[in-house]
């Protein structure tokens, strides 16, 4: 779709790379689905991962619901399913150290409420 990845094209991706370039590859999914429109975000996000990626999926999926919930979109049913672990705070190798971790108050919902910590300002493209 006009050189946009979709979930299970990025979960490929990560799977494949791993560490920073699969940091990468999440915050440009993040990016894909805030770009296009809210039947574009549904045709990208409806393919569910296949790849095995762990914790990846979690945030995957934490930014599929968070990005059709802007456009008023339901989540499809392997986002609802994926619902990560709570009790378990992850953060992704981002390649870099941060100074702090996550505020985890900072962190959108759907990310938080699977347990991981990327903050909004993370997603957003500069």
């Amino acid at each position: 779709m006009r050189g946009r990845s979709s979930a299970a094209e990025v979960a490929e991706a990560i799977a494949a790379e791993g560490g920073a370039r699969a940091y990468r590859a999440l915050l440009q999914l993040a990016d894909d689905l805030a770009a296009v429109d809210a039947g574009a975000r549904v045709a990208l996000s409806a393919e569910e991962p296949v790849a095995e990626v762990g914790r990846w999926l979690d945030a995957i999926a934490g930014i599929v619901e968070m990005r059709l919930r802007e456009v008023g979109a339901p989540a499809p049913v392997w986002v609802v399913a994926c619902g990560g672990d709570p009790g378990s705070k992850w953060e992704p190798d981002r390649g870099v150290t941060l100074p702090e971790p996550a505020d985890e108050v900072l962190v959108p919902e759907p990310l938080r409420r699977r347990g991981v910590m990327i903050e909004a300002s993370e997603l957003r493209s500069v």
